[in-house]
């Protein structure tokens, strides 16, 4: 496994790279109040595109909804070179307070994250 490191130290998540086979597994870790959430997507590209695509931030492509209970936001992680990997960040407020995850990854093709939103290439 090959750790990804953020340049934003406000964010705790992790993400992880892994090569299976002609694939590459992404996992990452989402860390919250609750017992922290480990989702994956498994990806047709070698471990070091993914490394070399990696700008150390997760870069926002939509406008983050946050009503105080919920909280929504699409982020792109890997622009390559015919589509991209987008995390959709998720968290709940719970009735204790406590904040939970559910999150997910997903590859996109034909776009990219480009200022601040999903475009074509």
């Amino acid at each position: 496994m090959h750790t990804l490191s953020w340049n934003d130290n406000n964010i705790p998540h992790q993400i992880a790279l892994e090569e299976e086979g002609p694939h590459t597994r992404i996992e990452m870790r989402i860390v919250k109040d609750i017992e922290p959430e480990v989702i994956g997507l498994s990806v047709d590209w070698p471990m070091e595109k993914l490394i070399d695509a990696w700008q150390g931030a997760a870069m926002p492509v939509s406008q983050a909804f946050d009503d105080g209970e919920l909280f929504s936001h699409v982020r792109v992680l890997f622009n390559l070179e015919n589509g991209c990997v987008i995390w959709m960040v998720n968290h709940i407020k719970m009735p204790c307070g406590n904040k939970m995850s559910t999150d997910r990854l997903a590859w996109v093709p034909a776009m990219h994250g480009k200022d601040g939103k999903l475009s074509a290439i």
